[in-house]
């Protein structure tokens, strides 16, 4: 399990749907440089790509609960319809879900209400906190023009994140997320 963590397989088909939709996309060159300081307010609109597996969810939900009351970010988040019941109801009503109907065989997501709310917002950082190849996530994540992309080192993480996380040598992904705490300014 430990492994998992640390070599990430991707499957030959994933890659090869993965390098073409670099190779073609239009926005591949368009990310405007973004400059993060110290005393800095940290990002105002933040999108998280949620993972849905049984395995990563409970983890990544500890992380992203927040008291949605008191917050002054606008913050979102992505995830399969199957993962919904893993996060609180705090978040719920700021959950971007889909379903396998939303996606093409290849992973992409249609056209539909859900991506165009995505896409409609204009966010200051995206966190993909799946510790898996989500295919479907990361072909939305290619699509949007966000000036910091945050994720965890894989295979292609330097072609998808502005930002990659080595992942903690201890095995605990608590660290890793304080990381991104910091980095964001959350904390």
């Amino acid at each position: 399990m430990l492994s998992l963590y640390f070599h990430m397989e991707i499957s030959w088909r994933n890659r090869c749907i993965l390098w073409l939709y670099i190779l073609f996309s239009k926005n591949r060159d368009q990310q405007p440089l973004v400059r993060i300081t110290e005393g800095g307010g940290g990002a105002s609109r933040i999108l998280f790509l949620l993972p849905s597996e049984k395995e990563h969810a409970p983890i990544a939900a500890h992380f992203v609960k927040r008291d949605m009351a008191q917050e002054t970010r606008q913050i979102h988040y992505v995830v399969h319809e199957n993962g919904v019941p893993y996060y609180s109801e705090q978040i719920r009503s700021h959950l971007i879900t889909y379903c396998d109907k939303d996606v093409y065989w290849f992973g992409a997501i249609k056209k539909s209400s859900n991506l165009n709310k995505i896409k409609s917002m204009e966010y200051d950082a995206m966190v993909d906190l799946n510790q898996t190849i989500n295919v479907t996530q990361i072909l939305l994540s290619l699509e949007l023009t966000i000036p910091i992309k945050v994720g965890f080192q894989s295979p292609m993480s330097e072609k998808l994140y502005s930002l990659v996380i080595q992942r903690s040598k201890s095995g605990f992904l608590e660290n890793d997320y304080q990381i991104i705490e910091r980095i964001l300014g959350l904390s």
